[in-house]
């Protein structure tokens, strides 16, 4: 997972409707499938060494094709520290954890499910910030709401026992969420530099080699033998490169160019679906009701949280519209 960049939309240059398609099928695929397909690469594989390889790689890919186009990477004064400690939070917490949880032997629909709490957890962090917006009633409804899908959805991995596999998963998938989240507001409000593509470069590049150091400190490098890299692991590790880290938050970015917001983070909805579903055709994860009605909870809070996000962000809008009428 990586930050959605805020892009000038460009609302005079719609593109043909068959290309959007094909955009939301990318990011829709990418963002919904990595969690199954972390869960196949693990099988064999070691957590961190595993995720520092694949994002470490897309970082230096990022580099090479910024350059290609003209640009520069450059960081203005400091930047190279945001990146750094952004680079943790997203790259450590948001994918080395979620890798981690999975390998401890949480299902990847379950983990896909609790990633999609991240929204909530921006809100709560946000209105905790000595300066951040504090929620309104709705969003606080909607914060509320969540929280009551999370409590749903991991009772039942919690209930196996506070040392099971799928229990510290689950607490590792509940630290990623958090982290993740900070990571993006910390972006959102000090980013490394003015330019995406640059600043995502470089936190992957940073990321990947904080995961390497993690792994390779843990021990993780005699676990791995020439025999684990089977046909299902390799496709795993190109899909997470290619499709996931590239061409998925390429489409991301190219979308939000194009259409509101709102409408291109309609990912934080079906994501996690596809994510569940793809893990019951391919690996037999069972998907309980309970799990469902959580992750419903989870996906209604989200909305209303974007949706009371929305109606805050039109109000000094709409207060001028009314000045201007006092004024006339």
């Amino acid at each position: 997972m990586t930050p959605i960049s805020t892009l000038p939309l460009e609302r005079n240059t719609l593109p043909p409707f068959r290309l959007i398609a094909v955009a939301f099928a990318i990011v829709y695929v990418g963002y919904g499938l990595n969690f199954l397909a972390v869960k196949i690469a693990v099988e064999t594989l070691p957590a961190f060494l595993f995720a520092g390889s694949h994002v470490l790689l897309a970082g230096f890919i990022m580099m090479g094709w910024r350059l290609a186009r003209g640009g520069s990477l450059a960081l203005p004064r400091g930047g190279m520290t945001r990146a750094a400690r952004a680079a943790f939070f997203l790259f450590v917490g948001g994918v080395g954890l979620v890798t981690l949880g999975e390998k401890l032997g949480l299902a990847s629909g379950a983990a896909a499910m609790i990633k999609a709490s991240v929204p909530l957890w921006v809100a709560v962090i946000e209105a905790l910030r000595p300066r951040g917006e504090k929620p309104t009633w709705l969003i606080a409804g909607g914060l509320l709401l969540g929280a009551l899908g999370v409590i749903l959805l991991v009772i039942p991995n919690l209930a196996q026992g506070s040392t099971g596999g799928a229990a510290l998963g689950t607490w590792v998938l509940l630290a990623s969420a958090l982290l993740f989240a900070i990571g993006t507001l910390d972006v959102r409000h000090r980013p490394p530099s003015p330019d995406t593509v640059t600043n995502v470069a470089w936190m992957m590049v940073l990321g990947g080699i904080y995961l390497w150091v993690i792994g390779l400190a843990t021990g993780e490098a005699v676990q791995v033998s020439p025999q684990d890299f089977t046909a299902p692991v390799l496709f795993s590790f190109f899909f997470l490169l290619v499709v996931h880290s590239l061409a998925a938050f390429s489409a991301m970015n190219w979308l939000l160019r194009h259409l509101p917001a709102a409408v291109v983070t309609t990912k934080f909805y079906v994501s996690p679906a596809i994510a569940a579903v793809a893990g019951w055709l391919v690996l037999g994860e069972i998907v309980g009701t309970g799990a469902m009605v959580g992750l419903a909870l989870i996906l209604g809070g989200v909305a209303v949280v974007m949706l009371g996000e929305k109606l805050r962000r039109m109000e000094p809008a709409l207060r001028a519209d009314d000045a201007d009428e006092l004024e006339e």
